[in-house]
């Protein structure tokens, strides 16, 4: 068919209003996005409200600090978790200082992922830099809380890929009362299997690793790396009734610089 100078422009047109709508997408890709979820079995007799942060991958952070604090601020939690990859680096440990900006009056706490043991991580030194912030790392530790008059039982457990997760500390809960909370912090969610599998009373997991994708064109993940199982974001319930999950898309990139309909994600979480 012969080429008109008209259908010149107009595909010359197409393609560069594609390209500029590819630009556009793949930048919008990269800002923060908040989310608010509720737990969907619904809040406890006294809402527990928690910011989940997870890999921020940092040095190669890029959501804007400032936003984020306020963010969290303004979200007043009662309990902050960092659920893994926060380094990706030997040498970085000092970045987590980050953390001692925000506040909770039931604690910060954190948890290892996978890049934390691959960046060979001087994990004795994250640990002093981490409580320098007001932060505690748990490795296979569970730590109670008390949120108005009800328990809360916290398990901090070890990377599933690098890591030797305890999972008999979930198995070790002491029963609770319709009120009491068992939160696990684990940086892969295939964890959750394992979990749902061992757990004496009802659990919900908190959960990063997986960056909803990165890089899934109009949100549909091309590939999850290994340590996610069969699940991308969002709220998950195990086959094992009243054990819940949520998985957040994370702050960081690994990998490629930049993420594509997959925002980084500040969870702020009401359960």
């Amino acid at each position: 068919m012969r080429l008109t100078r008209r259908r010149f422009l107009l595909g010359t047109s197409v393609g560069v209003l594609g390209g500029v709508g590819g630009v556009v997408y793949a930048g919008s890709s990269n800002e923060l996005e908040v989310s608010r979820p509720s737990h969907p079995a619904g809040n406890g007799a006294a809402p527990l409200r928690i910011a989940l942060l997870t890999d921020m991958h940092a040095p190669h952070d890029w959501v804007a600090g400032d936003r984020l604090i306020a963010a969290v601020r303004s979200f007043d939690p009662h309990l902050v978790t960092i659920v893994g990859d926060a380094i990706d680096e030997r040498g970085e440990e000092h970045r987590v200082a980050f953390y001692a900006a925000l506040d909770a009056p039931l604690g910060k706490f954190a948890t290892l992922g996978n890049w934390e043991y691959q960046g060979l991580c001087d994990l004795a030194r994250l640990s002093r830099e981490y409580g320098a912030a007001g932060v505690r790392l748990l490795i296979n530790e569970t730590v109670t809380l008390e949120h108005q008059g009800s328990r809360v039982d916290l398990v901090g457990l070890d990377d599933l890929r690098a890591g030797f997760p305890r999972y008999d500390l979930v198995a070790a809960l002491a029963p609770g009362t319709a009120t009491d909370r068992s939160l696990v912090l684990s940086h892969c969610p295939a964890s959750f299997e394992f979990i749902a599998r061992t757990a004496s009373r009802p659990v919900t997991v908190l959960a990063g690793h997986t960056h909803g994708g990165q890089i899934a064109p109009f949100g549909v993940a091309l590939i999850t790396p290994e340590g996610s199982g069969r699940y991308v974001q969002g709220w998950y319930a195990s086959v094992e009734p009243g054990h819940t999950m949520y998985v957040s898309r994370g702050l960081g990139n690994s990998g490629l610089p930049f993420r594509i309909g997959a925002r980084p994600e500040l969870v702020l979480l009401t359960v």
